[in-house]
């Protein structure tokens, strides 16, 4: 079982959407090309993040206009525009932030970000208010992923790192996380980042149907039957080596999937409803709880033949269903 109770977020690329080419590429009309070498070489990442690790942005921008003159009303735009650059949150993430307050899961933010432009983004996004403490490098004057930001952020929150979990989208910023002790995620999408958040605890799994099952009697004709009449696109035929069983998984929009099963001891008919509750880990739980509390377990937690980890339960009216991650 996990220890980690403490969910640390990094803020740009994770809970909000930040971009300087929301911004310029209006400013350069939709030439990309241009635009790209303007970031390449004037406003660059390495200019940027000089404001970041404390410098004013009056100091950055008199200093880069004395070298690019001719683009100085594009250099003072990166300060003057600044909500330009950030469109929105990453809603999906702020959902995943909001179940874990709901858990009452201590929330932290560690961000390289600069002290002069950060208030502006916390009057727009209410949720920014719901961490218990956020340290900027801006008013640290340190940028991850130098381990002196962490250290500081362990000190000021009083924060035990093997109890932490920190979620960033730079690999090089989570990767020294993880070496001071943290459980480091880099961020990709919500979707992914809720996954491992339900394997460590921090999140309770989405329970959904996966699938429902029917036995038929001639597969190909069941098959193609749903093929033409609701469009529905069949994976690969599964066929036992055990025994002569053989299966279609159907899928028909975005819902949940069918699955057609042929055996010649089974005649056609409803056979099973599968829920999805989300990890290997959530089954093998449930089924724990469910056999404590007299629920007739048909089949222990198993690694099947086509490769599909599940549990089958009767329901309280003798209902077949699998329970799989």
């Amino acid at each position: 079982m996990s220890n980690r109770s403490i969910a640390v977020f990094d803020l740009g690329g994770v809970l909000i959407d930040w971009n300087p080419r929301y911004l310029y590429r209006k400013l350069f009309a939709g030439d990309d090309t241009a635009m790209e070498h303007f970031l390449a070489t004037v406003c660059t990442p390495s200019w940027n993040a000089q404001q970041d690790a404390g410098r004013p942005f009056a100091e950055a921008c008199a200093s880069l206009k004395l070298s690019h003159p001719a683009h100085a009303d594009l250099i003072d735009a990166w300060i003057q525009r600044q909500e330009e650059m950030v469109p929105g949150p990453i809603l999906g993430t702020v959902d995943i932030l909001a179940e874990l307050r709901a858990r009452q899961v201590p929330l932290y933010a560690l961000s390289n970000w600069s002290a002069e432009t950060f208030p502006i983004s916390l009057k727009r996004f209410d949720f920014l208010q719901w961490f218990q403490g956020i340290v900027l490098s801006g008013e640290v004057r340190l940028l991850k992923p130098d381990p002196r930001i962490f250290q500081l952020f362990f000190e000021i929150h009083a924060i035990d790192p093997s109890h932490a979990v920190y979620i960033d989208d730079l690999e090089r910023n989570v990767e020294a996380a993880t070496a001071l002790g943290m459980h480091g995620i880099v961020f990709t999408d919500p979707p992914a980042l809720r996954s491992e958040l339900v394997e460590l605890g921090l999140l309770d799994p989405v329970v959904r149907i996966d699938h429902v099952a029917a036995w038929v009697v001639d597969l190909e004709r069941a098959r193609a039957f749903y093929e033409r009449w609701f469009k529905a696109a069949a994976g690969p035929m599964y066929s036992s080596s055990k025994r002569n069983f053989k299966s279609y998984f159907l899928s028909l929009g975005s819902g949940a999937r069918l699955e057609l099963m042929t055996a010649p001891t089974e005649s056609a008919r409803a056979a099973h409803l599968a829920v999805s509750v989300g990890s290997r880990d959530a089954v093998d739980r449930l089924i724990k709880e469910m056999k404590a509390a007299g629920v007739r377990i048909v089949s222990p937690p198993r690694l099947t033949g086509d490769g599909y980890y599940e549990a089958v339960i009767a329901d309280s009216e003798g209902n077949l269903l699998e329970i799989t991650p």
